[in-house]
């Protein structure tokens, strides 16, 4: 019996050990408490994007002040546009009143000086005659200014432009002092009366017999006649 003595308390050891063991893990294992082992999510465990998200209200308040800004931005651009308008509508009322304005004066400024003209070309006043001159001698003869000078300073000696001048002293009549005054009739029926037939036959008696006005008024000067 001695001689398992030792063989039998290693054993028991050994049995003593591997019981404590088994208590120990029973012991540790129903000491826990069962519901704090149960798995239970933690809120952690929750999507970030979720966890980050704002109150969707805020949201909607957020838009809503958004809309609130356009709107009125839009309002604003409106009422710009719309007095824009107004003001090149306003421009284009004033260019128009302009136009028709100066329209009307330039309308006005050719009637009086077609009427001049008219004038001019039927004559009657010396200042008429004179002008009626310049402008056959220039259409008929294409003589200038230089030229009717010269033509101007004979007629002024002669009958003043007058239609009706009557020489008292011989028969000579009318602008150009024709001798006899009866020799105009070749130019018109009417040369007792039409300035237009007078000068005409006088700027041709001019041309016929001296070529030019200053010609002309170069033989007056030195005789007193032409």
């Amino acid at each position: 019996m001695r001689l398992f003595t030792p063989l039998r308390a290693l054993a028991v050891s050994i049995l003593g050990l591997a019981l404590a063991a088994t208590v120990g893990i029973v012991t540790a294992t129903t000491s826990v408490d069962p519901i704090s082992t149960a798995a239970v999510p933690a809120i952690t465990d929750a999507p970030a994007d979720l966890l980050s998200r704002d109150d969707p209200r805020e949201d909607e308040i957020s838009r809503g002040g958004e809309r609130d800004e356009v709107n009125e931005a839009d309002v604003a651009l409106l009422a710009s546009v719309e007095a824009r308008s107004l003001a090149l509508a306003s421009t284009a009322e004033a260019i128009t009143a302009t136009d028709e304005a100066i329209a009307t004066k330039l309308a006005e400024e050719k009637a009086a000086r077609e009427k001049a003209e008219a004038a001019a070309l039927k004559g009657g006043t010396p200042a008429q005659n004179k002008e009626l001159a310049r402008r056959l001698a220039r259409d008929l003869y294409g003589w200038g200014d230089e030229q009717f000078t010269c033509y101007n300073d004979v007629i002024m000696r002669e009958s003043r432009w007058i239609t009706t001048a009557d020489n008292p002293t011989s028969s000579a009549y009318g602008i150009p002092q024709a001798l006899p005054g009866k020799r105009m009739a070749s130019e018109g029926a009417d040369w007792l009366t039409n300035p237009a037939t007078q000068i005409k036959w006088g700027l041709k008696y001019v041309k016929e017999r001296y070529g030019t006005p200053c010609k002309a008024w170069s033989f007056k000067r030195a005789n007193g006649w032409y």
